[in-house]
């Protein structure tokens, strides 16, 4: 009776073992089912990138990843043949199952690789001086690993001021993984600021501070007559007609005409004792502090006057005689 009980007891156990190895292969060969896209962050893609329940060998290393910023597309025989490999229990539907791999990634724009490049090249070029960057590839980018630090910096800076040309080697979070080192090169360009007007005015108008405003220019566009300071164009007229928002020549601009040609202007002379004035008519333009030519209405004659107002000019001690 006692063997039979142990007998009976053994029996047991050894069914329960069955059924836990049972289970176990059962478990292994569950449907796994496949993951339409995996985003990784390390340098290498595992098995439960690509496939829910992959099981115990979910972990292990199937292929390397792409570099930041890319990716690649794993077809239906590439995973059919990995999942056999691994003894995963997933078949193919039809050879467009795929699934597409790609890196998590910190994107650092052109901007702030300019912003970079400029921080290195002012701290070579006298504080004073003003400039842009222009890139040779107006498209440059970096995609860093999403795991590292979005940060860029600059390895090697290499300056010739003689051309303004630059080249340097910039390096992403830290250099400390693939795909974060590019080689830039461009030109930096000297900027200043230029007096433009703020509407079009004419010959007849003279110009005022609220007139002006200061406008950023790289200074090779600017013309060597141009002016740079807003003091050599307050109080000036144009010429001709100018436009706005665009730098003023020295040719283009002369001081207010205060007298005009053909005008009626009052002849001033004046002395410690006396001051005499006579009516003229103005034989030229002319501004303040110009000499002009001026004909006495009365008596025609011709002498010359310093513009000082206005219609008012004023006449010299030898001029004072063709006033009667």
């Amino acid at each position: 009776m006692k063997n039979r009980s142990i007998f009976a007891l053994l029996g047991i156990l050894g069914f329960a073992v069955v059924l836990l190895i049972g289970n176990s292969a059962t478990n292994e060969c569950l449907a796994t089912s496949l993951k339409q896209q995996a985003i990784v962050k390390d340098d290498v893609v595992k098995l439960s990138d690509l496939f829910h329940d992959a099981g115990r060998h979910g972990e292990r290393v199937v292929l390397q990843s792409p570099d930041p910023g890319r990716r690649m597309v794993l077809n239906a025989k590439w995973l059919y043949r990995t999942a056999k490999s691994f003894r995963l229990n997933w078949k193919p539907m039809s050879a467009m199952d795929h699934v597409v791999v790609e890196r998590a990634t910190h994107y650092i724009s052109t901007e702030q690789i300019q912003e970079t490049l400029a921080a290195g090249i002012r701290s070579e070029l006298e504080k004073s001086d003003k400039f842009e960057i222009d890139l040779d590839n107006r498209l440059l980018q970096m995609h860093l690993p999403g795991e590292a630090l979005p940060t860029v910096e600059i390895q090697t800076l290499r300056i010739e001021r003689q051309n303004n040309r630059f080249s340097a080697i910039l390096v992403g979070a830290g250099g400390r993984h693939r795909g974060t080192r590019i080689t830039v090169t461009g030109k930096y360009y000297r900027i200043i600021d230029v007096p433009v007007l703020i509407r079009r005015m004419s010959s007849k108008e003279i110009i005022k501070p609220h007139d002006i405003r200061l406008v950023t220019r790289r200074a090779d566009k600017v013309d060597m007559n141009g002016l740079r300071d807003v003091s050599e164009l307050i109080g000036m007229s144009p010429l001709r007609t100018l436009s706005a928002d665009r730098p003023v020549k020295r040719s283009e601009i002369r001081r207010p005409v205060l007298v005009g040609k053909g005008s009626i202007v009052t002849m001033v002379f004046r002395s410690e004792r006396m001051m005499l004035t006579a009516q003229g008519k103005a034989l030229q333009n002319g501004s303040k502090g110009d000499i002009i030519r001026i004909l006495n209405t009365k008596t025609h004659k011709v002498i010359d006057g310093t513009v000082h107002d206005s219609g008012t000019v004023t006449v010299s001690p030898l001029g004072r005689l063709a006033l009667r």
